[in-house]
């Protein structure tokens, strides 16, 4: 495994000498020394391997001056990506102001904060992690059923900022504010440009399309199936395909509160799509895996198939 160390010289005090009078007062040498351990390559020789029996390897060198600490949040720019390289999660896309990462959580602790303590803001880096070990430290979660037979997760990140606890709750305030009316704005912005004559109803929910039948509506106990699929408001979808689900009407959590709303007034073998504001989704604390944020609105395209 090739292991790269830069080791930087500054050279005072030098000698007169008209190649030491063009450098001044101080000459910088840059060197890479290559190191080569074979137990611990990994098939593209790029990444090197801990005791833990995680690959990692360091992309970029930043220019700031401190490391973070246990006491620390910090706030990542992140993608992370299937063995096959599809995208799970974009910091970017999912979130406005970053991937947080509590360095006193537990597991990453336990798992990975010797790496963290060893960066400065700027500094890149790219993990490559078993899916149990990575959503469970991560996300408090089981892999997702699409990467459930992958050997890794690639967990490529940037570091942008290291906040105090104080900064952290602060920060935590004012974009619960902000992001309150920021919600109201991206549905808004949707609605003008898609359905500019759609009002919410007296739940909230924005009911964008809808078939009608005359068939009968479902009640307390009864056994649905029930096909829905989730998309953020710019059309990426939460799942990669419709989901099919049996289930009878009225069990606690089966469903986000709009969707429960929703079904509830769907006659047998109606379809409707609609938008759920945040409040009647995963609200201020988004999904628990992350992959959705605080404050986000989802459209939601639905079929009530059968009642049994």
């Amino acid at each position: 495994m090739i292991n790269s160390i830069i080791l930087y010289f500054e050279i005072k005090n030098l000698n007169k000498s008209p190649f030491n009078a063009i450098f001044l007062k101080t000459i910088i040498f840059l060197v890479t020394v290559s190191l080569w351990h074979c137990g611990n390559q990994n098939p593209n020789n790029k990444y090197q391997k801990d005791s833990n029996g995680n690959y990692y390897q360091l992309i970029g060198i930043g220019d700031g001056k401190i490391s973070p600490n246990a006491l620390n949040y910090i706030i990542l720019d992140t993608e992370i990506k299937t063995q096959e390289d599809s995208i799970i999660f974009n910091s970017k896309h999912n979130t406005n102001s970053g991937f947080i990462i509590n360095l006193n959580n537990q597991l990453i602790k336990e798992n990975f904060n010797h790496y963290f303590f060893k960066l400065v803001e700027g500094d890149s880096s790219s993990f490559l992690v078993p899916p149990t070990l990575f959503f469970k430290s991560f996300f408090d979660t089981i892999p997702p059923i699409f990467c459930k037979n992958d050997s890794i997760i690639k967990f490529n990140f940037k570091l942008n900022s290291i906040l105090t606890i104080t900064e952290y709750k602060e920060m935590q305030t004012k974009k619960n504010e902000d992001n309150e009316l920021l919600e109201l704005k991206l549905i808004d912005q949707y609605l003008k440009a898609n359905y500019p004559k759609v009002k919410p109803n007296s739940f909230g929910i924005y009911e964008l399309e809808k078939t009608k039948n005359t068939s009968i509506n479902p009640k307390p106990g009864d056994k649905l199936i029930v096909s829905y699929q989730g998309f953020f408001l710019d059309g990426k979808p939460l799942d990669a395909s419709p989901q099919q689900i049996e289930f009878h009407y009225g069990t606690p959590d089966q469903f986000i509160k709009g969707l429960n709303i929703v079904i509830g007034s769907l006659k047998k073998g109606e379809f409707s799509k609609i938008i759920v504001p945040s409040r009647l989704a995963f609200g201020e604390l988004g999904s628990s895996n992350q992959l959705v944020q605080p404050y986000t609105p989802l459209v939601y395209k639905i079929t009530l198939i059968d009642i049994k």
